[in-house]
């Protein structure tokens, strides 16, 4: 069931603060950035693909909770709701991703979509250090 919500993704500012994982370890060096919502989300749609599970995992969770941490191999990202009234329940927070993502889907992209495409799936392990 669909519920509504205050904002559009554009009018919901969020911080990024990144640091680099060297040897396995956060770098002390951190850069820190402000953008919307609609932006991260749009970045997150180019990396990881349109049916990707992790998007949607990632959002609600910012939009539930007000902060989230996302580790990528050689860096991680801590995302977190510069105004903390912009907190959502989680079908709110659903309902918001869904709608943005139908508004983000081209027609393009409708037709590539189809119940025979192959979708790419890549895990990988933990990487072990050397003398284990």
């Amino acid at each position: 069931m669909r519920e509504a919500y205050p904002k559009h993704p554009r009018n919901i500012p969020i911080k990024i603060i990144n640091r680099a994982i060297e040897d396995g370890l956060l770098s002390s060096i951190a850069t820190t950035a402000e953008v919307a919502l609609s932006e991260k989300v749009a970045d997150y749609l180019l990396r990881l693909g349109y049916s990707s599970a992790h998007i949607t995992g990632i959002i609600v969770q910012l939009l539930t909770k007000g902060k989230v941490r996302v580790d990528f191999r050689e860096y991680t990202e801590r995302l977190e709701l510069i105004n903390v009234g912009d907190r959502l329940t989680s079908g709110q927070a659903m309902s918001l991703l869904e709608d943005f993502l139908a508004e983000m889907t081209t027609p393009e992209d409708s037709n590539q979509k189809t119940s025979s495409s192959t979708q790419k799936i890549v895990v990988q392990l933990p990487k072990i250090p050397r003398g284990h």
